[in-house]
C-alpha cells in the first residue's frame, strides 16, 4: 500500500477525507459551471466575479481572526459547510424566477469563498489531533490535498458527462450536497476533532482580541522567515495560475474551439480542466509516499513544470492544426497539474510542523488572505489584458512568469541548503580540532 494511503485505515480519518472528497469534487463542480455560465452572460468580464471572490477571501481572511479564534474548529466546519449549501443552491431559485444573471453568480460565489476561507483553516489546524501518529503528518497532508487533487480530476470529468444529462445550473444542486455530506462527515468525528479543545488558548475579547486576530498570523510568520518566503512566493504565482488555469483556458476553448471526436465546447473545457486534475492527483500519490531530502528547493520544481505546461497550452493555439489541439491542450494540462502538490504539500506540512493547535489556523488564515490579494490583482489586471493582449498571449505570459518563478526559487534555495548541508560538517572539524 502506498504511504499516503495508509493514514486511511483509521475510521475517523476516513470518514473525514469521504467527506471532504464529497465536498470539493461538488466544489469543482460549482467553479466549472459559474466560470462557464459568467463567460457566457458576460465574455471577458467574467474576471470582473472571481474578483469578487478573490476581495472577498482578502477581507474575511484579514479580519474574521478575532471571530473564528472564539469558535471551536470542528463546529467551524460543520456550520460553514451547511451554509455553503444554502448559498449555492440560490442561483438554482433564481433561475426558476427572472433568469441567472451575473448578479446572482457572484453573490453565490462571494459567499462560498467567505464560507471556505472559515473551513480550510480550521481544517489544518485539526489534521495534527486527527493523525494519531505524527510521523503520518505528511501522509494525512498529502492525503487531505489529494481531495483537491481528485476534485480537479473528478469535477470537470462529472461535468462533461452531466453537460448531456442535466442543465448546467443544477451542478449547483449536486455542489450543494456535496457541502451537506462534509458536514455530516465532520458531525460524525466530532468527538475526535474536539480534543484540542482543550488546549485552546482563549481568545480575547474587544478592541484587543480584533487587533490580536489582525496581527497574529503577521507575528508569527514574522519570526519564522523561511515560511514566510514560501507563502508570499506561494501566494505571488497563484495569482497568474488563477488567470491560466479558471480563465484562460475557459476563455482559449471559447476563442479556438478545439474539437477531438466530436468533443467540444463545455466538454472539451472539461476535458482540459480534468486532465489538469489527472497530473494533480498522480503528482499527490508521488509525492505523498515519498521523503524529499531537500524539501525547500525541490518544491519550486513544481513551479517549473507548472509555468511550462501552462506556455505549452498557449503555444499550442498557435502552431497546432484544429484537429489534435484538443490532445494537445490535455497533455500540456497534464503537465502544468504536476507542479502543485510537489510545491503545496511540503509547504501545509511544514506550516503544521513549525506552529501548533490554533497558530497554524493563524497562519492559514493569513495565507489565504494574502494569495486572495494576489488573486484579485491579477483577476482586475487579466479582464484589461484578456481585452488587450487575447487569451494565447495573456496565458503565455502567465506561463512564463510561472516557469521563471520555479527556477528563481529553486536556485536560491538549493544554495540555502547546500549551506545548511556543509554547516554540520564544519561545526564536527572544529570539534575535532
Amino acid at each position: 500500500m502506498l504511504a499516503v494511503f495508509r493514514p486511511l485505515q483509521d475510521r475517523a480519518v476516513a470518514t473525514v477525507w469521504t467527506g471532504l472528497a464529497a465536498s470539493t469534487i461538488g466544489e469543482d463542480l460549482f467553479r466549472v459551471a459559474v466560470i462557464w455560465l459568467a463567460v457566457d452572460i458576460a465574455g471577458n468580464l467574467a474576471g470582473l466575479l472571481t474578483a469578487a471572490q478573490y476581495a472577498t477571501m482578502l477581507v474575511v481572511g484579514l479580519f474574521s481572526g478575532a471571530i473564528a479564534d472564539r469558535w471551536a474548529p470542528e463546529r467551524t466546519m460543520v456550520m460553514v459547510s451547511v451554509l455553503a449549501a444554502v448559498v449555492v443552491l440560490m442561483p438554482v431559485a433564481i433561475a426558476y424566477g427572472p433568469g441567472v444573471s451575473l448578479w446572482s453568480l457572484t453573490i453565490a460565489i462571494v459567499g462560498v469563498a467567505g464560507l471556505r476561507t472559515f473551513f480550510a483553516p480550521a481544517l489544518q489546524s485539526t489534521v495534527p489531533t486527527l493523525v494519531r501518529d505524527r510521523s503520518s503528518l505528511h501522509a494525512i497532508n498529502s492525503l487531505f490535498d489529494a481531495t483537491w487533487r481528485l476534485a480537479r480530476l473528478a469535477g470537470p470529468g462529472f461535468a462533461a458527462v452531466l453537460v448531456q444529462l442535466i442543465p448546467v445550473i443544477h451542478f449547483l444542486s449536486v455542489t450543494a450536497c456535496g457541502f451537506l455530506a462534509a458536514a455530516a462527515a465532520v458531525y460524525s468525528v466530532r468527538h475526535r476533532l474536539a480534543e484540542q479543545a482543550a488546549h485552546r488558548a482563549p481568545a480575547r475579547g474587544g478592541w484587543h482580541g480584533a487587533v490580536d486576530g489582525l496581527t497574529a498570523g503577521f507575528r508569527l510568520l514574522h519570526r519564522e522567515r523561511v515560511t514566510s518566503v514560501l507563502i508570499l512566493s506561494n501566494a505571488a504565482v497563484n495569482g497568474p495560475w488563477m488567470v491560466s488555469l479558471m480563465l484562460g483556458v475557459a476563455l482559449l476553448v471559447k476563442t479556438h474551439d478545439p474539437v477531438f471526436l466530436g468533443i467540444r465546447d463545455l466538454a472539451a473545457y472539461g476535458l482540459i480542466m480534468g486532465s489538469y486534475g489527472l497530473g494533480d492527483l498522480c503528482a499527490n500519490l508521488a509525492v505523498g509516499s515519498v521523503v524529499l531530502r531537500r524539501p525547500l528547493s525541490t518544491m519550486y520544481l513544481g513551479y517549473v513544470a507548472m509555468g511550462a505546461g501552462f506556455t505549452l497550452i498557449a503555444l499550442a493555439t498557435w502552431i497546432l492544426p484544429p484537429d489534435v489541439l484538443l490532445p494537445a491542450m490535455m497533455l500540456a494540462a497534464v503537465i502544468a497539474g504536476t507542479g502543485g502538490p510537489l510545491f503545496f504539500i511540503p509547504l501545509i506540512t511544514r506550516t503544521q510542523t513549525v506552529f501548533e493547535g490554533a497558530d497554524i489556523a493563524r497562519v492559514w488564515r493569513l495565507r489565504l488572505a494574502i494569495m486572495a490579494a494576489s488573486q484579485l490583482l491579477a483577476s482586475l489586471v487579466a479582464t484589461w489584458l484578456f481585452e488587450v493582449l487575447g487569451a494565447t498571449t495573456t496565458v503565455l505570459g502567465c506561463g512564463l512568469l510561472i516557469l521563471l518563478a520555479g527556477i528563481a526559487g529553486h536556485v536560491g534555495f538549493s544554495r540555502l541548503e547546500h549551506r545548511q548541508a556543509l554547516a554540520p560538517a564544519t561545526l564536527t572539524a572544529a570539534s575535532a580540532d
